[in-house]
């Protein structure tokens, strides 16, 4: 009822307007839907849209709200992905507008363990971000975790190293030194470890999650290198500061028991990064079927 009434109330509202009527009306009843988080009546109004309207302008406008609602609203990446491999088709001679498009598909890729289709839409990313250091550094930092999570060590370090020394701000840089650090970690190269998450914490401006974070790790390295006195005191300068204090005083109890790279923990501040396509602003707003 509800619905009805809402397309009811579009339609006069389009007409009062003076017009639109096909693929404009749908348009326009899917932007009033979904400002209302009617985002079902949106969907079908977008999808409308877009088989009406092969050349219209608003299109990415359309694919983007169908993705975020695909994903955001309903939970149904698959759709999310299939919707992605379609528009980025469609935008494929137009680098500028298809870039977050990929970046999005790379990242619901990799939510579905599919790593290797993930590292393809980031390589097309990183194809296309020439003149773009930004993009570039994005691009190279989900391709280098998601090359480490396949054991591919080396490579990360490699692609890693380049981001440190492309970043131009010190958030992003700070972030992949992090992303660095974990990687020589999880190979035991714990001394040059310890030198770059040493530079980290002397950062000012670096973010506070990534120095708690990075300090983390630094305890880590020095209880494999055996200064244990050393890794208790940066634990303990954490109790206050990082995210789950039970964490710290279970790590102090059992601080120089055993360790072994492979099981470190961390929080992955790479995978946080925002993505140029945002993954569904309207999370929780009204379902209506």
């Amino acid at each position: 009822m509800a619905s009805a009434l809402l397309v009811g109330l579009s339609i006069l509202g389009a007409c009062d307007r003076g017009a639109p009527s096909g693929s404009a009306l749908d348009l326009t009843i899917a932007r009033d839907a979904y400002a209302g988080g009617y985002f079902l009546e949106a969907e079908q109004a977008y999808e409308r849209y877009l088989q009406a309207d092969p050349q219209g302008k608003h299109r990415l406008e359309a694919w983007t709200r169908l993705v975020e609602i695909a994903s955001g609203v309903k939970g149904d990446n698959g759709k999310a992905v299939t919707l992605l491999e379609t528009a980025t088709l469609e935008y494929n001679s137009r680098p500028e507008v298809n870039w977050p498009l990929l970046f999005r598909l790379g990242e619901l890729y990799e939510q579905q363990g599919q790593r290797k289709k993930a590292l393809d839409s980031w390589g097309r990313c990183l194809d296309t971000s020439v003149g773009d250091v930004g993009k570039a550094v994005q691009a190279q930092m989900r391709m280098a975790v998601a090359n480490r999570a396949l054991g591919k060590h080396d490579l990360a370090v490699e692609l890693l190293t380049q981001c440190v020394a492309q970043a131009k701000d010190v958030e992003t840089r700070s972030r992949a030194m992090y992303e660095l650090a974990q990687t020589l970690s999880l190979s035991a190269q714990w001394a040059k470890s310890i030198v770059i998450l040493d530079e980290i914490l002397a950062l000012e401006k670096a973010p506070q999650d990534v120095k708690v974070m990075s300090a983390y790790l630094l305890a880590d390295a020095y209880e494999a290198q055996r200064n244990i006195p050393k890794a208790r005191e940066i634990l303990l300068s954490l109790k206050d500061t990082y995210p789950n204090p039970e964490v710290i005083m279970a790590r102090l109890a059992t601080l120089g028991q055993q360790h072994t790279a492979a099981a470190t923990q961390q929080l992955q501040p790479g995978d946080a990064m925002p993505p140029e396509v945002p993954d569904a602003g309207p999370r929780g707003r009204k379902l209506r079927r």
